[in-house]
């Protein structure tokens, strides 16, 4: 039988492991919204009829990836059993803000359908006739694959050095230089569904255009962080470790033989949300009074601060310990600086 935590345990709390896991140990009609980035699985096109199969006989079925820039975290997209642990831990007339891709919106939307949520089908002047809010930004990066590198390594060429950037080292890599299998990520939908009927707690919040973070916010709570990576896992070293094989790095860059160390230091996750927008979905979903906002995907935790900030009680949970140690040191700072903070 599964122990349920106590309020002091999961209120105002980020939650270490997997979501559906500790979900389970929250009382049922405990929080009051969620608001979350949950992995978009953009990697690979699933078997519609497959998942539905599964998905509809109850079974915990997830279409698999390589996910984003190859992380695990990110290789699917959640299905129905994760969003039923959400739904009975939300409150009657609770929202649900669920960022997604735009390649597999429609997956999540099904796995939120079929867990029970309703999805909504207008928000005011927020959007026209559709369930979706959506972020548009500025910035960015193609999550695509590089048609020319993937050329040149499909027949063992090494690419030539050109300043900063590698030049193609075949001429059919040359002729598919700059080209992609996917558009600029510039558009991510944020899917709203409720748990029966309810307004919204503030339906008067202006329209809002946010960019991506800066790394100057990214780094908030982050700056005395340093990582190393190795067999594609990475773990926090000391300020001292850092400078030792950032040194040995410097030393040896000249010998042929020699294979760098994989060093960073920051805030590293690579889907850092605005603190901003968060903010502000955070305040779309505020309630008067005894607020508890769920992120069961916490990554980074932008929503957490956006819950600090507006004043409203959280729980955040994710299972990545490079995300949970990142959130943990973000959310300290805020929680001791506030507002303050973002000068």
């Amino acid at each position: 039988m599964t122990e349920i935590m106590k309020p002091e345990e999961y209120r105002n709390q980020l939650l270490f492991g997997d979501s559906f896991e500790v979900l389970k140990r929250i009382p049922s009609n405990t929080v009051t919204a969620v608001v979350t980035d949950p992995p978009y699985g953009l990697s690979a096109q699933p078997d519609m009829k497959e998942v539905l199969k599964h998905w509809l006989a109850g079974d915990d079925y997830q279409h698999t990836s390589s996910g984003f820039m190859g992380k695990e975290w990110d290789s699917f997209v959640p299905g129905p059993k994760i969003w039923e642990e959400v739904m009975r831990v939300l409150k009657p007339g609770g929202h649900i803000f669920s960022f997604s891709g735009t390649r597999t919106y429609d997956l999540m939307v099904t796995a939120m359908r079929i867990a029970g949520a309703e999805v909504r089908d207008k928000i005011d002047y927020y959007c026209q006739q559709t369930a979706a809010l959506a972020w548009v930004h500025g910035q960015g990066f193609p999550k695509s694959l590089d048609i020319s590198k993937a050329i040149d390594k499909s027949v063992g060429a090494e690419r030539n050095a050109d300043d900063t950037l590698t030049a193609p080292a075949t001429d059919e890599a040359k002729k598919w230089e700059g080209y992609g299998t996917a558009l600029k990520p510039a558009h991510e939908p944020v899917a709203v569904f409720t748990k029966g009927e309810s307004e919204f707690g503030d339906p008067d919040t202006p329209f809002l255009y946010e960019g991506k973070a800066t790394t100057k916010e990214r780094d908030y709570g982050c700056r005395n962080m340093f990582w190393k990576t190795e067999n594609e896992v990475t773990v926090r070293i000391t300020r001292d470790e850092y400078k030792n094989l950032q040194k040995e790095n410097e030393d040896n860059k000249d010998k042929e033989e020699f294979v760098p160390h994989k060093i960073s230091h920051g805030n590293i996750w690579p889907t850092v949300k605005p603190i901003e927008l968060m903010r502000y979905l955070v305040k779309m979903v505020k309630m008067p009074n005894d607020n508890l906002i769920l992120d069961p995907f916490m990554g980074s935790g932008s929503t957490v601060i956006g819950c600090i900030l507006e004043g409203c009680d959280f729980i955040g949970i994710d299972m990545d310990p490079v995300a949970f140690d990142i959130a943990t040191a973000r959310t300290h700072y805020f929680r001791c600086l506030g507002n303050k903070g973002l000068k």
